[in-house]
């Protein structure tokens, strides 16, 4: 599987940044990953583009909403827009309500796989959609000159 580079992040238009939750918070080696990106933060390179955050923890009170309340707080730092799945979609109450971020229980008691992926879907199309208008909204005004006969 690729590992994710400074590179992607400059070329990308959104991000969807997954962790499982440790203790309550990101895992460390995603955050020791965006601890390299404050180059890109610097110049500007991540302001203005999508971000969502998804994650697991191995039941369900483990931490995982705090987790993803303490990853979205990168994308702030960042400028990024923050594109959560709030309650857009019932997919998302079906897959366990949880409208900071798609979730999944790996332990016992887990919901339904079929149903986490139709919220991850769904949060990941928003995502896109969020992206595209960005997109379009971060490129460089077009300018016409006015030329006299």
């Amino acid at each position: 599987m690729p590992i994710a580079t400074l590179d992607d992040l400059r070329w990308a238009d959104g991000f969807a940044f997954g962790t499982p939750s440790r203790f309550g918070t990101p895992a460390a080696q995603l955050k020791q990953f965006i601890d390299t990106t404050g180059g890109l933060w610097a110049e500007g390179a991540l302001a203005d583009k999508a971000a969502t955050v998804f994650g697991s923890a191995d039941n369900a009170h483990g931490g995982v909403e705090s987790t993803l309340l303490g990853l979205s707080n990168v994308f702030y730092h960042w400028g990024a827009v923050l594109v959560p799945p709030g309650y857009t979609d019932d997919s998302v109450a079906v897959a366990g309500g949880n409208p900071y971020g798609t979730t999944h229980v790996s332990g016992g008691g887990a919901a339904d796989l079929d149903a986490v992926l139709a919220a991850a879907r769904h949060q990941g199309a928003r995502l896109a959609r969020v992206a595209a208008v960005l997109r379009q909204l971060r490129q460089p005004a077009v300018t016409h000159e006015l030329v006299s006969a």
